[in-house]
């Protein structure tokens, strides 16, 4: 993508009116020219012309120009090439209709099929402008780069030589073999491979695993930051992440996750992801809110064979008519089987939906074991404290215990305390369900299934509803190709 060609190519050249024109300036450098006809004149509006027509070419030191025409206008310091405009330098090639050079602003102008091609990226524009002062150059009106990973087109694009920098602005979008991208500006530092999004951001990335599975992580936000180097990024702007994976029964897995911020690690095998400010999550078998949240995928070939979820910072979490909070939350696992772990302040509130009473459980520690997607089994301890209800055989209120010890450990099915074991120091008292006192609670209690995070709020925006709707899905981009050199061109530049 290198924006040198046009400066190189014309600034400082001059046409001398002879089929091989000499350097009459001992500060230029040598300049060789030829064509097959010569035409001098002055042309309708009073200016002085020389033209040049058929198998124009030029070469200054390693630059080399064909062209079928070229007209100087020497007071006013103006060169245009015409038809087929081929321009090779130092591995750089540059294709155009026409160009214009103006040698008095510094600015070179190339319009109609413009190309450039530096051996691994290609850029075509219908115009594209050179600023020498600036070492600027500018795309118009519908450009597209691509290299052998990624294809990018915008609106409008700018190239910076000296910093290797470039801005692509309006419609962006980038199509990888495993990503793409949509923004309304995107930066992109060569050097360090760096790259910078802004606007409506939209990320997708496919990880594929050895049997055909696919998983989809989608991100939505304003600003995003990638460092291909490192295998950074970071999103803000009160971003959205969405990942897509299918379970063992071929249904769609999906987790949500919104916070002001969210940071990506890429290591090996293991795939991070930090959120912070505000966090929601939402799952099929989960819910949480917190401060700040880590996710730790491991994948092998494309497969997720464990993975992690910590919570800091007044985290609380809902699974099913359970809630959980304490000071941080860690739920772990694989396959089938998964375990919840809460430390220190432990508390666990249980609705029993046949009841519509609250279960309790506290403790300074808690460990939970779901298997299924389901809860089957808290175990709490030192300092165990739990409040649960009585059913009759009619699924009726029959009472209430409340209990203390070193450890309590509740067994479940479904929302239902299916038994109930206090290990060490035990107290209790069992109160009959007209003398259930209220409110009947314990000190640490809340309850507030009203905060749990739902998916119409984390998707509100219309354009991430909208752009959920229509995804995109892309093949592998095609490595960039440049049309083939004029072998009579080739054979005509031997001779210099």
């Amino acid at each position: 993508m290198s924006a040198r060609l046009l400066l190189l190519l014309l600034m400082g050249w001059g046409l001398a009116p002879a089929l091989r024109a000499q350097p009459a300036d001992t500060s230029r450098r040598p300049v060789a020219l030829e064509a097959d006809s010569l035409v001098g004149g002055v042309d309708a509006a009073g200016r002085r012309f020389r033209e040049l027509i058929g198998r124009v070419f030029l070469q200054q030191d390693s630059t080399r120009l064909w062209a079928e025409r070229a007209t100087q206008w020497p007071e006013e310091r103006r060169i245009r090439f015409v038809g087929n405009v081929r321009i090779v330098e130092r591995g750089d090639s540059l294709r155009a209709d026409t160009i214009y050079y103006d040698s008095r602003q510094k600015v070179g102008r190339a319009i109609g099929r413009v190309r450039l091609w530096d051996g691994t990226v290609a850029v075509e524009a219908p115009l594209g402008w050179y600023y020498t002062r600036e070492k600027r150059a500018v795309f118009e009106a519908g450009v597209r780069l691509a290299d052998s990973a990624a294809v990018l087109t915008s609106q409008r694009g700018v190239y910076w030589s000296d910093e290797k920098r470039a801005e692509f602005y309006g419609n962006v979008r980038l199509t990888g073999e495993n990503r793409y991208l949509e923004a309304d500006t995107v930066v992109y530092f060569r050097d360090t491979k760096v790259a910078l999004a802004q606007g409506r951001v939209f990320i997708e990335q496919q990880d594929t695993s050895e049997d055909g599975t696919v998983t989809r992580t989608l991100l939505f936000g304003r600003q995003a930051f990638n460092n291909e180097q490192t295998g950074y990024s970071r999103m803000t702007g009160r971003p959205l992440l969405v990942l897509l994976r299918p379970d063992s029964t071929g249904r769609i897995d999906t987790l949500l996750v919104r916070a002001g911020q969210l940071h990506f690690t890429r290591q090996d095998s293991l795939r991070r992801l930090v959120a912070v400010d505000s966090v929601q999550l939402w799952q099929r078998r989960l819910a949480a809110r917190a401060d700040s949240l880590v996710y730790d995928r491991i994948v092998r070939n494309g497969e997720v064979v464990w993975e992690e979820v910590r919570l800091f910072g007044d985290p609380i979490a809902w699974f099913e008519e359970t809630q959980v909070f304490g000071d941080t939350l860690w739920l772990h696992g694989s396959g089938e089987r998964d375990t919840l772990r809460v430390f220190p302040n432990a508390f666990v509130v249980q609705r029993d939906t046949v009841l519509d009473r609250l279960q309790q459980l506290k403790g300074r520690r808690l460990v939970g074991y779901f298997e299924q997607d389901s809860l089957r089994q808290l175990v709490v301890g030192p300092n165990a404290e739990a409040i649960y209800y009585l059913r009759d055989r009619n699924d009726s209120l029959r009472g209430a215990v409340r209990v203390s010890g070193d450890e309590i450990t509740f067994w479940f099915a479904g929302d239902r305390v299916r038994r109930v074991r206090v290990q060490g120091g035990v107290q209790g008292v069992q109160y009959d369900r007209d003398r259930i006192p209220e409110p009947f609670q314990l000190e640490g209690f809340r309850w507030v299934p009203e905060l749990r995070p739902d998916p119409a709020d984390l998707l509100r925006e219309s354009w991430i509803r909208q752009r959920l709707r229509t995804a995109p899905e892309w093949r592998r981009p095609s490595p960039p190709v440049m049309p083939a050199s004029n072998p009579t061109a080739y054979e005509r530049a031997g001779n210099h």
